[in-house]
């Protein structure tokens, strides 16, 4: 059983009918001379009775589209109600849009990654398709984009005479040293430290870890590659960025020490934690410059090459103690800040008012003496220091405890100035504090310069 024809669909029929009789009744007397007066009010009456449904029905259509207006008004009222009362945050949102969107134009920026991963593609085909030059700044431990990767490319981009400059990090410098400590777990940190280097240790613990690993390896890679190797510089100084310029573009990604809570251990590396920026060289815009004057810089204050970084690697052992002799303070401070019990990483919460350094030269003639009673006590050993107070390491520690008022009392070193200059700064003072006492088998002692206001109140 067919169903029912639409409204607009017997309309459209009768409007056809409508035009049908209508044509009938004007041409056929043309025709048909001698046409019945039957015919012609037959014609006649048809028309009228199509032309009366087409308005019936222009009626019935027009209440329809009035019903649906008002539905349509109804149901579209909250959203403009919604779009009024927000019409100022929606302004600004759009002006700031356009004016992001102006601003990244205006410096070249065309692309925005959200990792070096989704950036792999692009780098490749860029690399393949270059026609003048090539920088690369930090392939050699890069994630995602690969130096073994490229090498057969690189090769073949020296062959047709392309600027190449390949810029790789130097892995037997106190920088890279700092690097391998950021990116290693507690256990192999302490490992790091703590290994005793009074002699040239071949197989040292850094020796181990991924960042002179990928060092070497780089090195053996670019053997196989003598064209690529004589394109390589070692860089000493931190670079902040992983920088890859071909032709007129740049991809771009700084780094940070910061990394995501939930980072899995396996993978510390710090370089791939932020978006890669993409730029294309523009006449009005200082962006590409900037960063290529950055390469620029980097490539002539390095005074590595491939030559230069294995004559170092064969005497590694030596290199890494001393750079250990001369730092070994520093990263001691780095291990314990990173991963001691004092200090939680996540919350990044420094408890300490100042700054403590370890003492690192040798011991000045120096004894306490407490103010309230005749008692004198050598001190040993300065174990650190800082703006307010010293960690004394003292010969006998009965008879004082927390809170007694001491005085300093010594002559500082003439050498070097920076000895001096601490020691003297806490004989001016004279006056501390003792706010801690530990009585170990090396009995230690820590005290706090008195302020002014407590000095004031001491005299009263």
């Amino acid at each position: 059983m067919s169903e029912k024809p639409r409204p607009f669909v017997r309309m459209l029929i009768v409007c056809i009918f409508f035009l049908t009789t209508v044509s009938l009744y004007i041409l056929l007397p043309r025709y048909w001379h001698n046409i019945p007066e039957i015919v012609k009010h037959l014609l006649l009456v048809l028309s009228a009775i199509m032309c009366i449904h087409i308005i019936e029905y222009a009626f019935f259509w027009w209440e329809i589209f009035g019903h649906m207006k008002g539905i349509f008004e109804e149901a579209l009222f909250p959203t403009n109600q919604l779009i009024n009362n927000n019409r100022a945050i929606i302004e600004k949102f759009l002006c700031s849009s356009n004016q992001i969107i102006g601003t990244a134009a205006s410096c070249g920026l065309t692309n925005i990654y959200y990792s070096r991963r989704d950036t792999k593609d692009d780098i490749y085909n860029s690399v393949r398709d270059a026609e003048k030059k090539l920088w690369l700044l930090g392939i050699a431990h890069s994630e995602i984009v690969h130096l073994d990767d490229l090498l057969s490319s690189l090769d073949e981009k020296i062959s047709c005479g392309l600027d190449v400059r390949i810029l790789l990090l130097d892995a037997l410098q106190a920088e890279a040293v700092f690097r391998t400590l950021l990116e290693s777990t507690p256990s192999e940190a302490s490992k790091i430290i703590n290994t005793d280097r009074t002699e040239i240790k071949p197989c040292d613990p850094f020796f181990h870890q991924r960042v002179y690993s990928d060092f070497v390896h780089a090195c053996n890679r670019l053997r196989s590659y003598p064209n690529v190797g004589a394109k390589v510089r070692f860089y000493t100084q931190t670079p902040n960025c992983w920088l890859m310029i071909v032709d007129n573009t740049i991809h771009f990604q700084p780094y940070t020490f910061g990394r995501k809570p939930d980072q899995a251990v396996t993978n510390l590396c710090i370089g791939d934690n932020m978006p890669v920026f993409k730029f294309q060289k523009q006449k009005d815009s200082m962006t590409f410059e900037i960063l290529e004057d950055h390469f620029l810089k980097m490539w002539v204050t390095s005074n590595i090459d491939l030559f230069h970084a294995e004559t170092r690697n064969a005497d590694r052992g030596r290199i890494i103690k001393d750079i250990f002799d001369l730092h070994s303070g520093w990263f001691k401070q780095v291990h314990g800040a990173l991963y001691g019990q004092k200090y939680n990483v996540g919350c990044a919460i420094e408890k300490r008012k100042f700054l403590r350094q370890l003492w690192g030269w040798e011991q000045p003639s120096l004894s306490l003496s407490v103010d309230d009673r005749k008692k004198s006590v050598r001190v040993t050993l300065i174990r650190d220091y800082s703006c307010n107070g010293l960690s004394l390491q003292i010969e006998d520690i009965s008879g004082l405890s927390i809170e007694d008022i001491v005085s300093l009392h010594g002559t500082f070193p003439t050498k070097p100035f920076e000895a001096s200059y601490i020691i003297d700064h806490f004989l001016k003072i004279n006056k501390l504090v003792m706010r801690r006492v530990t009585n170990e088998l090396q009995p230690i002692v820590g005290l706090q310069a008195i302020s002014e206001s407590e000095r004031d109140e001491e005299s009263d």
